[in-house]
């Protein structure tokens, strides 16, 4: 690409994903309030809602009680990640056609480079309704996209045109499109630094433009500075397509009653990670970083890493590693425990052999066993084969 050509990148985002893909499944769910998280009698959180649910005012992590409250009648699902996986690897396969350069960003969205190749799709905004509407046809689930000269203006492009949008902010034309937007908006903007940006008058995205860089970092430190370049529409990061992979995939759970059992825990987290490096594999990915996480019953919350020698995806090297994390991260308190997850992140696709009391001396034999039983899973269900330590978390 020169220095003269404008770069177009679209960010393509699924709407309600996991919600979707069980109407796909099951399209009697089709127009109903529909919640994915689990049990609502459990103490777990909201997944994903319906747009139906959120007109209650159900939304993302929050906890499934008060998602029922909000709504009785709404109809809760547990979910399958194999399943969400499974439809993930369509649609990424579909974005591929379109352009060589595709970051993910997690199961449900990714950036796209399309500089250049409207000579082989066609006009920009034809191009991208074309992967709309593939996905649409092929996979069963809607996607809203924003489109624009950079990953920045892209994302808070689809955001703005959710659901089922599209959305082109033309070069030259992103000042006047930010101006007026609230600044949660703004990639990066919680509650938090809303509610301070509100304190001193701040209100919208060309409000905040308009500060001078040095105010923002007295404010927000050096997040601050971030925070200007942002509000000026302003994004160098290109689409990111190498061997390496900046998703993470986690699992965790918010036990019925806290407790310090440690034969639960442990079973608990054995369970979490099998669920983890299941999806890895779904995805044709290797982990090299393991992250174990606690929560207390008086919510401070700990967490323990590791970075390994080589990538892997084997269940039992990488519960060896998580039980001692977890081990270590539970002698630094005597409270009970509320929550406890486990993250596979600093992902790669490139396949390394890796070393562990475990590993018989041909790597590729234990990949395949592990595959025949994630096929048994798909199968069967994720619940019809688990080690024995998983099963006390049922």
């Amino acid at each position: 690409m020169t220095a003269t050509t404008e770069r177009i990148i679209a960010h393509i985002d699924m709407d309600a994903f996991f919600v979707s893909v069980e109407e796909v499944l099951n399209p009697s769910l089709k127009g109903k309030p529909v919640v994915v998280g689990g049990d609502p009698d459990g103490r777990g959180v909201v997944s994903a809602a319906s747009y139906k649910a959120r007109q209650y005012g159900i939304h993302s992590a929050m906890p499934l009680a008060q998602a029922r409250r909000l709504c009785p009648n709404a109809i809760f699902l547990r979910g399958s990640m194999s399943q969400y996986s499974e439809f993930s690897h369509r649609i990424f396969a579909i974005l591929g056609r379109y352009s060589p350069v595709v970051e993910p960003v997690s199961v449900d969205e990714a950036y796209i480079d399309l500089s250049g190749c409207e000579r082989l799709h066609g006009p920009t905004l034809t191009m991208v309704q074309h992967i709309r509407d593939e996905i649409l046809d092929a996979v069963g689930v809607s996607a809203s996209a924003g489109i624009a000269s950079n990953k920045l203006l892209a994302k808070i492009a689809s955001g703005f045109c959710k659901p089922a949008g599209m959305l082109w902010i033309v070069p030259g034309k992103e000042q006047r499109f930010l101006q007026a937007l609230p600044v949660r908006r703004i990639p990066g903007v919680g509650a938090q630094a809303e509610k301070e940006l509100l304190r001193i008058g701040k209100r919208t995205i060309g409000e905040v433009a308009c500060m001078p860089q040095e105010k923002l970092e007295k404010l927000f430190g050096k997040w601050g500075t971030a925070l200007a370049m942002k509000s000026r529409g302003l994004c160098d990061r290109p689409v990111a397509h190498d061997e390496s992979d900046s998703r993470s995939i986690s699992r965790e759970t918010t036990l019925k009653t806290d407790s310090r059992d440690r034969q639960l825990l442990l079973s608990l987290l054995s369970h979490l990670l099998e669920k983890a490096t299941n999806q890895l594999r779904q995805s044709n990915l290797y982990a090299k970083s393991i992250t174990v996480k606690i929560r207390y019953s008086d919510f401070k919350t700990e967490s323990r890493s590791k970075t390994l020698d080589t990538a892997s995806t084997d269940d039992s090297m990488l519960l060896n590693i998580a039980d001692g994390l977890f081990q270590n991260a539970l002698a630094t308190s005597t409270k009970n425990v509320r929550l406890i997850g486990v993250c596979l992140s600093n992902l790669t696709h490139e396949r390394t052999r890796q070393t562990s009391l475990f590993d018989s001396e041909n790597p590729e034999k234990n990949d395949q066993l592990y595959k025949s039983l994630d096929r048994i899973r798909v199968k069967y269900g994720f619940r019809s084969i688990k080690k024995a330590r998983s099963f006390q978390s049922e």
